[in-house]
């Protein structure tokens, strides 16, 4: 006669219930725990700045209310906020995912390089000297390769790149600096003849550094490198969390925040720099 024990059925099916619920739970665990996402920049006032160990200036305000946006729906919160060197900075986002990095141009170099995320400045630079030196005359950047002349320029950015690819730097013409707060020390001590500056900061940095920004005297506008700064993800960052924070970024210019964030912030650094 032939048994019938019910707890040989059920076991199988409680064994499937119990792994399903751990399943669940840890699916649930992982979408409730806040992504951490690590922000590396350089001081790039009023753009971003280290203001007494407090981020501060119109993109990374703008940034930081993206991410409170973002947060309702996807959990992500800035796991650190750190200020390098501009080199440093870029092969830090390239070494691991959920790496933030801005205020960066957007080149065809780059261009795989990285998850673009949305514009955060208009940028501009030109070549600017003292005003109390022998005034350079060109019509172009490329006039320059005529000239005995030098040029503090950014280690490793998109500028020194630029001026490396039309021949500037075959006789010694480019001095590479840490930043444009080094390089406005080496334009005003006559270490460097010309130095590339955005130039609806440009007076306002040279005074923030103690020297008179009226001296600043353009001397070419560098047309080719007019392109907006942007924000982006690391490779192998999370492309939904990449595609909501492109949402989010959309959403906060349509509604005039970042243009007036932008404007206050740029009006009061040069109250702040020159006193004016």
């Amino acid at each position: 006669m032939l048994c019938f024990d019910p707890d040989k059925r059920t076991k199988p099916l409680q064994i499937l219930a119990v792994a399903l619920a751990v399943l669940l739970g840890s699916v649930v665990a992982a979408l409730s725990e806040a992504r951490e996402i690590r922000i590396v920049t350089q001081n790039f006032a009023p753009l971003q700045w280290d203001n007494n160990g407090v981020p501060d200036g119109y993109v990374a305000r703008y940034i930081s209310a993206v991410f409170e946006r973002v947060n309702e729906d996807l959990p992500v919160e800035i796991g650190s906020f750190e200020f390098l060197p501009w080199k440093r900075a870029i092969l830090t986002a390239k070494s691991a995912p959920n790496v933030m990095l801005f205020s960066m141009s957007r080149t065809p170099q780059r261009e795989d390089q990285f998850l673009w995320l949305g514009e955060v400045s208009p940028y501009g630079q030109y070549l600017f000297q003292l005003n109390s030196q022998p005034r350079f005359v060109v019509d172009t950047v490329e006039d320059l390769l005529d000239l005995d002349v030098k040029i503090g320029v950014q280690d490793g950015g998109n500028t020194h790149s630029y001026l490396k690819s039309l021949g500037l730097d075959a006789s010694g013409q480019l001095v590479p600096i840490t930043d444009y707060r080094q390089g406005i020390e080496m334009l005003y001590l006559g270490r460097v003849d010309l130095l590339p500056l955005t130039g609806f900061l440009a007076e306002a940095a040279a005074c923030k550094q103690g020297y008179d920004g009226s001296l600043l005297q353009p001397v070419v506008y560098i047309e080719d490198l007019a392109k907006p700064l942007w924000a982006v993800f690391s490779k192998g960052t999370d492309p939904d969390l990449a595609d909501a924070f492109r949402l989010e970024m959309v959403a906060l210019k349509e509604s005039g925040y970042l243009e007036d964030l932008t404007q206050m912030h740029r009006d009061n650094w040069q109250i702040q720099a020159c006193g004016q």
